[in-house]
């Protein structure tokens, strides 16, 4: 038997969690002090201890740190048990060497889940069987035959008891009744088969139906073998011994979408976030609370997590903030975040989903929506760690014959995925042409009866009526570039390439004759570098140098002197734009070249479009587009061209 030690202060949760421990087959040893626990260890060997932060002898983390520098125990599995709010003993217990993290008040079903996975032998899982069936009697009579055919067994009352198990036991196989209290056993088998973590265990299923499709729908449901619960147990066995034969290994690597999953809430209101937290626990989530950015920052730190639900409104670092920082470092930046805001509207949306944000739910929406959101981010989240998974060990295998055909498929799935990306994105473009072109007419038309207005009655207007006159002329000129930019990008996006000999410095040259003509009062120094030679669309390659010199005129125009250069990198052919004006910060790097994405205020506003633009330029020649810059200290945008 598999002995647990339990150190906690509350006889309530020692007696809980013995109860739990027994009730799954374990022995639990509990302890109310550190002394109790020093002697428990020294008597008796443990396979794992769960151990609370705060006893009457000690600090639970200072005892982790002891037994972790402790030879006999540097990797005992340790499970350690806090106060949720207390963020810092969570951080603390994580980097001195805990395995698992629970804040209370905790699921005993979740501990019992991650003490079984900390101390499943990894060696029996092939020869352990999982049986599902919701009759207690028939359920012992295969599990009491499997034992004694050599097999350990594992056993669940339900359909989404037995995914949990498959999720925490990973069976060698699964045996499985085809009508349980909750689903259907072909159900369940679909469900195991879309999990990239369990999809190659053998699954058999057990009918009482006297229909002769019985077995047809069984196999088409992903079964590997079938049989009637009336047949004799040697035949099920046999069954099952024949379809363990024939069994694929089973990648053990991957994280199931059925066992625990954590999910980290932010939220700077005690009230909403316990009550998220307790209706996710109900859900079967493994909650990390934080009451704000910068728990948040350090918690992931040190804990991965499965999903982030991010308050958007917050004191000190925002939401918008946090996820920016999220989604810039590379350890945690594919982690799913779902903003959660009071104000529901577009604009806040637009704002969550331009930080690097998954998703964005409203909080007054339905728990249940919000489960879902968080269930559907998960879920995209593990498989496409699977599939980078899979590419991987396809690159490192590829000289091996056996996995040459699997290769070849992988490759013609990505093409097709290519083609059918290709073709999504010629259609958007199309459409997005389309809609600017049609917007232009009735655009023009009240730009000029404003303007019409304006002229014949302004004068006359009282303060108010001719503000609100004012803000439509703007606002319709404001909207007219912005037409104009997306066209433009349109047409960049669909335009021929036609490559020749072009000198750079002589467009840039025209092109800032151009600017001071606008503003000749302006006193800016301009140096560009000779012989900029590149192989390239002439037309493109101005619009690109169009966006970057206009870029670099406007955010110098509060600096005393300004300057702007236009050359090129030694060594590596790459050209740039750089100037000495406002800057940012490169923590927003990762958006600066997407579309509507604008880095400063009200006194630099411009469309958002224009280095969208130069990127797919850029890009249509082969290249790429990459900025550097500090704040206040100017910025650099390099590109490069494929004929460069």
């Amino acid at each position: 038997m598999i002995e647990v030690l339990v150190v906690d202060d509350s006889l309530t949760v020692r007696m809980d969690l013995a109860e739990a421990l027994e009730a799954a087959g374990f022995v639990a040893l509990p302890c109310a002090t550190l002394a109790d626990a020093r002697a428990t260890l020294a008597a008796r060997p443990v396979a794992l201890a769960i151990l609370d932060v705060r006893l009457p002898d000690g600090d639970g983390i200072d005892f982790l740190h002891e037994l972790r520098v402790d030879p006999r125990y540097a990797a005992l599995p340790i499970l350690v048990l806090s106060t949720e709010a207390e963020v810092a003993d969570r951080v603390r217990g994580l980097r001195t060497g805990a395995n698992v993290y629970v804040g209370k008040p905790y699921d005993a079903g979740l501990v019992i889940a991650r003490v079984r996975q900390l101390v499943a032998p990894a060696n029996t899982s092939a020869m352990r069987v999982l049986v599902i069936d919701d009759s207690a009697t028939f359920r012992e009579s295969v599990a009491a035959a499997l034992t004694d055919s050599g097999y350990a067994v594992a056993q669940a009352a339900s359909g989404a008891e037995g995914l949990r198990r498959a999720s925490e036991h990973r069976p060698g196989a699964i045996v499985v009744d085809g009508i349980l209290p909750d689903m259907t056993g072909e159900l369940v088998i679909r469900r195991i088969r879309l999990d990239p973590a369990l999809r190659s265990i053998p699954c058999l299923l057990l009918t009482g139906s006297d229909d002769g499709t019985a077995e047809i729908h069984a196999l088409d449901a992903g079964a590997d073998a079938f049989a009637r619960k009336d047949a004799d147990l040697d035949v099920v066995l046999a069954r099952l011994g024949a379809m363990l034969r024939s069994a694929r290994p089973a990648a053990s690597d991957a994280a199931s979408t059925f066992g625990p999953r954590r999910v980290l809430v932010v939220d700077d209101s005690p009230t909403f976030l316990h009550a998220i937290a307790g209706r996710l626990q109900e859900d079967g989530y493994d909650v990390a609370l934080a009451s704000s950015g910068e728990q948040a920052i350090e918690l992931l730190a040190v804990q991965p997590v499965d999903c982030v639900l991010l308050d958007l409104e917050m004191p000190g670092l925002s939401g918008t903030a946090t996820c920016q920082r999220i989604k810039g470092a590379a350890a945690v930046r594919d982690t799913p975040v779902v903003v959660l805001t009071s104000h529901d509207t577009r604009v806040a949306m637009l704002d969550a989903l331009a930080a690097g944000a998954d998703d964005f739910v409203g909080k007054a929406v339905e728990h249940d929506i919000v489960t879902a959101r968080v269930v559907a981010q998960i879920r995209r989240k593990r498989a496409a760690d699977e599939h980078r998974a899979i590419r991987e060990r396809l690159l490192v295998a590829e000289g091996r014959a056996a996995l040459s055909e699997q290769l070849a498929r992988s490759n013609a799935e990505l093409a097709a995925a290519n083609r059918g990306l290709a073709f999504a994105n010629r259609e958007l473009e199309a459409f997005s042409y389309s809609v600017s072109h049609d917007l232009r007419a009735p655009l023009r038309a009240i730009r000029s009866f404003a303007s019409m207005l304006d002229e014949d009655i302004g004068a006359t207007l009282g303060d108010i009526s001719r503000d609100h006159l004012q803000r439509v002329l703007a606002n319709t000129a404001r909207m007219s570039e912005l037409i104009d930019a997306l066209l433009e990008l349109s047409r960049v996006s669909r335009a021929e390439v036609s490559c020749v000999r072009v000198e750079l410095g002589a467009i840039a040259a025209a092109l800032v004759d151009e600017l001071r003509a606008r503003e000749p009062a302006r006193q800016i120094d301009i140096a560009i570098a000779p012989n900029l030679i590149v192989h390239a669309d002439p037309r493109l390659v101005r619009a690109l140098l169009d966006n970057l010199l206009a870029n670099a005129w406007k955010f110098t125009a509060e600096r005393t002197p300004a300057r702007i250069e236009v050359g090129a990198r030694d060594g590596d052919h790459a050209f740039y734009v750089r100037d000495n004006g406002a800057g940012f910060d490169l923590a927003h790097a990762t958006k600066l070249f997407t579309p509507f994405h604008r880095l400063h205020g009200e006194q630099f506003a411009g469309t958002g479009v224009g280095l969208a633009t130069v990127r797919r330029i850029a890009e249509r020649h082969g290249g790429r587009v990459w900025a550097d810059s500090a704040v206040g200290a100017g910025t650099t945008i390099y590109f490069t061209l494929s004929g460069s």
